[in-house]
């Protein structure tokens, strides 16, 4: 009995749905090889529309044919398509010196066949491939037209979005499971109060991280920082994406403001210092942030490495052009001054209530004023676009002139742009006032911890969102805080914060 071996394939979900499914292909050879009195010593199957697609199963079954040449060698395949993918395949078949049967060809290829048979399914062969390329070109074309109009053409979406099918289409839509795993990364790495490490901490203990309720496309096991960076480098979140290296503007709903987006990735560029690193250009605590008590010119910073190898920061006076005493004090000193007087801004749980109660106010006063503002800019926008629907009736019904019509909508037009850009700042400045009054509050209560337990880059960050024309004075740093921070300080002094008393008044550090 002469022995066989099977080989399977499906390329598309499509071929799946279509009678071309594996069961069905199996089937079909399985009887063949009965009426034929085959004897098929083993099958071979590949899925390609499976998570790891490939050919994995047809080198398997090439090298199965080579260690079994002597018994083995006839191969039983639906068609020619199903064998090949390219003409190197052939080759590799045409070399085994083994018998193909194409069974739903009616056809024989092997080393007895005529030189007419091979030349002609050398020829289908040929076909074959032509038809993958063009397939391939067809299904790149449709995915760029795709990306043209706006539609994410992948499959593969980011934490926050899921596929749903409508109108017969797959389009990419808002995962409320998620949707505020991802807001809320980029909320908290806005304030510039958590590293990627602190960021997965700070979600995975508000519960927001749950892994099964992430789509298969972008399921995640685990929360790395890696994982972080690209979320929050992704443009898709603010209406954008990339497709073969080009950006486009989609149509899939937005889950964060483009400013949100863009604060978020300039705290991001803190972490690109790989030239800086090579240049021995690292960034500074303290740079930027202090002048001489003394001549009033910059406090810059050094790095020098002592002869026993170990690395250490000073600051000193530039003295451009200027006679000063000022002598040089190593980051170590200001860094323990700078600790002390963070460990005095911790208010105590009283304050905190008053505190509390002043951003409320504040918000109360926003409602009153701001809010107002946008109210009114919006029914002025209705308002034009009413009197824009109304000349457009009577350019139809011909009681203006197109002149005038044309003068008309180009004024209501520009005007409604005009609220719109409006509108936006506004978006903006809200975005800015509620992170505010989250930043008071939590470095208020948390300052001293956070500026501990932080990276080089975030103690800058954190300093230059404190501090203000701050001082060197010898070895003593003369701390001025920034808006409200100076009255949070006088109000770890006082008794009264809500007037700013101090019960006992003395110089500030």
């Amino acid at each position: 009995m002469k022995k066989a071996v099977i080989y399977v394939r499906v390329s598309s979900k499509e071929q799946k749905e279509e009678g071309y499914s594996i069961p069905a292909q199996k089937r079909l050879l399985w009887d063949f090889a009965k009426a034929k009195g085959f004897e098929v010593v083993k099958e071979f199957e590949d899925d390609e529309t499976a998570k790891s697609s490939g050919r994995k199963s047809f080198g398997e079954m090439i090298k199965y044919l080579e260690d079994h040449s002597k018994t083995v060698n006839i191969i039983l395949v639906e068609k020619t398509d199903r064998l090949y993918r390219n003409f190197k395949d052939y080759v590799k078949i045409d070399e085994l010196g083994v018998s193909v049967f194409l069974v739903k060809e009616n056809e024989v290829v092997g080393k007895d066949a005529s030189s007419h048979q091979k030349l002609i399914h050398g020829i289908k062969v040929l076909m074959a491939k032509n038809y993958i390329d063009n397939l391939s070109e067809e299904v790149k074309k449709g995915f760029n037209q795709k990306a043209l109009l706006g539609v994410y053409p992948g499959s593969s979406l980011p934490i926050g979005y899921k596929m749903a099918k409508k109108d017969n289409k797959c389009l990419p839509e808002i995962d409320d499971n998620n949707k505020n795993l991802a807001i809320k990364m980029f909320e908290y790495y806005a304030t510039g109060l958590y590293s990627a490490t602190a960021l997965i901490d700070k979600v995975k203990s508000e519960g927001l991280f749950i892994p099964e309720n992430i789509p298969h496309a972008s399921r995640m096991s685990s929360f790395t920082k890696a994982s972080v960076f690209r979320i929050l480098k992704n443009p898709f979140y603010y209406g954008e994406f990339y497709w073969n290296g080009k950006k486009y503007t989609g149509t899939h709903q937005p889950l964060i403001s483009k400013d949100l987006w863009d604060n978020v990735q300039k705290r991001l560029n803190r972490y690109e210092y790989k030239k800086a690193i090579r240049f021995n250009n690292l960034p500074f605590v303290f740079k930027g942030l202090l002048t001489c008590a003394e001549c009033g010119r910059t406090i810059t910073a050094e790095r020098k490495i002592k002869p026993s190898g170990k690395e250490y920061v000073y600051y000193r006076c530039t003295k451009y052009k200027r006679e000063c005493s000022q002598k040089p004090v190593s980051e170590e000193t200001l860094d323990k001054q700078i600790v002390e007087a963070l460990k005095g801004l911790k208010l105590p749980d009283k304050t905190i209530l008053y505190l509390k109660e002043a951003l409320k106010e504040s918000f109360d006063l926003k409602k009153n004023t701001v809010d107002k503002t946008k109210e009114d800019l919006l029914k002025a926008k209705q308002s034009l676009e009413k009197k824009l629907g109304k000349i457009y009736e009577d350019k139809l019904d011909e009681v203006i002139t197109i002149d005038f019509y044309n003068k008309m909508f180009g004024d209501y037009t520009q005007r409604i742009e005009d609220i719109d850009n409006t509108l936006k700042k506004f978006q903006t400045a809200d975005y800015n006032y509620y992170q505010l009054g989250a930043n008071i509050l939590e470095l208020s209560k948390r300052a001293y911890f956070l500026y501990k337990n932080a990276n080089l880059e975030e103690k800058q960050e954190l300093l230059s969102f404190l501090l203000s024309d701050s001082q060197l004075k010898g070895e003593t740093l003369l701390i001025k805080y920034k808006k409200p921070f100076d009255r949070v300080f006088v109000a770890t002094k006082s008794c009264d914060y809500r007037s700013g008393r101090d019960s006992n008044p003395r110089p500030l550090p």
